[in-house]
C-alpha cells in the first residue's frame, strides 16, 4: 500500500471508537476515568516519515545541537519541552512516578498552547529497571490518565521489540477497552539494516498499527572501555543511510529518531551524533542531511 492511502485511512480506524473523556487530565477525578474509549483526535499526518531525536539537554548547546540536525521533531524523554518547540516538540509520560508526582500530565496540557502536539508517547521501557520499571498492571491502571488528554497515544517502549511485557501490555489494553493509537520501538544492534527494518515491519503486523522508532543506533553491548565496539563509524553511516531509507518506504512508520551517546562511549561511541564539543560527528553531518 502506498505511504499516502495508508496515512489516508480514518484514525478511528486504528482504534475502537468511543466518546472523549470530560474529565481533567490534572485531577485525582482521571484515575476513576469512565471506561469509554475517547475518539481519536482528527490529525492529518505528513505524505512522509518525519525524522526526529530524543535530547534532554537545557542549555543554549542543547538548542544548537537540537538546530544542526534538521529534524521534524524532537522529544525529551520528558512532558515539557525543554529549549524549543521548533523543530515541534512531542512530550513522553515516562514513568509512573512523573505522573503521580512530577504532574507529567499537567505540563503536557498546560503547554499545548505553545507545543501544538496531536501525540504523546507512552511509559518508556518499563521492563527496564533503570528506567520507568513498571509491571504491566501498573502500566494498565494509569493509561486512563494518558488517555484522557484526548491526544494520539503511543504505546509504552519496551526494551526490545518481541518484549513480553508488551506482549502481555497490549492484550489487557484490548481486553479493557483501552486506547493505543501507534506502536513505538527501541533497536540497538549490529549495522544489519535488513534485520533492523524486519523488526519494524513485524512489530507492525504483530499489532496492525502505525509505527514510531523512537530509539535506534549501532551498538555493541559486550564493548568495555579496553575493548571498544566492534563497529566502526563507517559501518554505522551505511546503515543509517540504508534504515533511514527503508523506514522512509515503508507507508506505515510514521517517525523515527535517532539516538546519540558521548563520541567516546566504547559501546555506541560508532553513533555519536556529536563531538564533545556539541559540534556534529560525519554522522551527525549524514543525519542532518537525509
Amino acid at each position: 500500500m502506498e505511504r499516502r492511502k495508508f496515512l489516508a485511512l480514518p484514525l478511528a480506524a486504528m482504534a475502537a471508537p468511543g466518546a472523549l473523556l470530560a474529565a481533567n487530565a490534572g485531577t485525582a477525578q482521571a484515575a476513576t476515568a469512565p471506561a469509554a474509549i475517547p475518539t481519536v483526535p482528527a490529525v492529518t499526518l505528513p505524505a512522509d516519515t518525519l525524522k526526529g531525536f530524543g535530547w534532554g539537554g537545557k542549555d543554549a548547546l542543547a538548542l544548537q545541537q537540537i538546530k544542526s540536525l534538521k529534524l521534524d521533531w524532537h522529544y525529551t524523554w520528558g512532558s515539557h519541552y525543554n529549549v524549543t518547540t521548533n523543530p515541534p516538540f512531542v512530550p513522553m509520560i515516562k514513568s509512573a512516578r512523573t505522573l503521580l508526582e512530577q504532574d507529567a500530565i499537567g505540563w503536557v496540557t498546560r503547554q499545548l498552547p505553545e507545543t501544538k502536539t496531536k501525540h504523546l508517547l507512552g511509559f518508556n521501557e518499563p521492563d527496564h529497571k533503570d528506567q520507568a520499571n513498571m509491571s504491566v498492571d501498573q502500566a494498565i491502571s494509569l493509561w486512563p490518565r494518558l488517555q484522557a488528554t484526548g491526544l494520539r497515544l503511543g504505546s509504552p517502549a519496551p526494551a526490545g521489540t518481541a518484549s513480553p511485557w508488551l506482549a502481555e501490555f497490549m492484550a489487557k489494553a484490548k481486553n479493557k477497552g483501552l486506547r493505543v493509537d501507534f506502536m513505538t520501538m527501541h533497536r540497538y544492534a549490529w549495522p544489519k539494516a535488513d534485520d533492523f527494518l524486519n523488526k519494524v515491519r513485524e512489530l507492525h503486523e504483530r499489532y496492525g498499527k502505525p509505527v514510531w522508532v523512537t530509539e535506534y543506533a549501532v551498538a555493541d553491548w559486550d564493548a568495555t572501555p579496553s575493548r571498544p565496539s566492534i563497529y566502526s563509524r563507517a559501518q554505522t553511516e551505511d546503515f543509517m543511510r540504508a534504515t533511514v531509507a527503508g523506514l522512509r518506504a515503508m507507508p506505515f512508520v510514521e517517525r523515527f529518531a535517532w539516538k546519540t551517546r558521548p563520541a567516546g562511549d566504547p559501546k555506541m561511541g560508532c553513533s555519536a551524533l556529536f563531538h564533545t564539543n556539541g559540534t556534529l560527528t560525519t554522522t551527525g553531518r549524514l543525519y542532518a542531511s537525509l
